[in-house]
């Protein structure tokens, strides 16, 4: 599977692609929002599913889920939002948006890998 990861801090993107890569998957990492749409405009291998932050410079999370839920060729794929932000507002709106998920930080290799089972299954 073609996993996109958007995350600003390297250490947990590290941490995010080295449990998903134990499972085979395929992971790119892009440092922001601004970074993924370039990719996802760009790129001939579009991801199954992305995983991104929420709080981000250049374009937020919030801002790529827009962007992924209104673009014709990227709408369809299932989206996670990865936050530290865990009141029940913040998760509402990011669900109310478009997200498939909404997992906060911290979370663990098996929250990571059920949210990825949900989200895939969901389709």
């Amino acid at each position: 599977m073609n996993i996109l990861v958007v995350e600003d801090e390297q250490s947990i993107a590290n941490n995010i692609i080295t449990i998903l890569q134990l499972y085979n998957h395929q992971c790119v990492h892009m440092p922001n929002g601004q970074d993924a749409v370039n990719y996802l405009l760009e790129t001939q291998n579009l991801p199954n599913i992305i995983f991104s932050d929420v709080m981000m410079p250049l374009l937020d999370g919030f801002e790529l889920l827009d962007f992924v839920k209104k673009n014709e060729a990227t709408h369809s794929i299932p989206f996670c939002l990865l936050s530290a932000r865990a009141d029940v507002i913040d998760i509402d709106f990011g669900l109310s948006k478009g997200a498939d998920a909404y997992l906060t930080k911290p979370f663990t290799a098996k929250d990571l890998l059920l949210t990825l089972d949900k989200c895939i299954n969901k389709i």
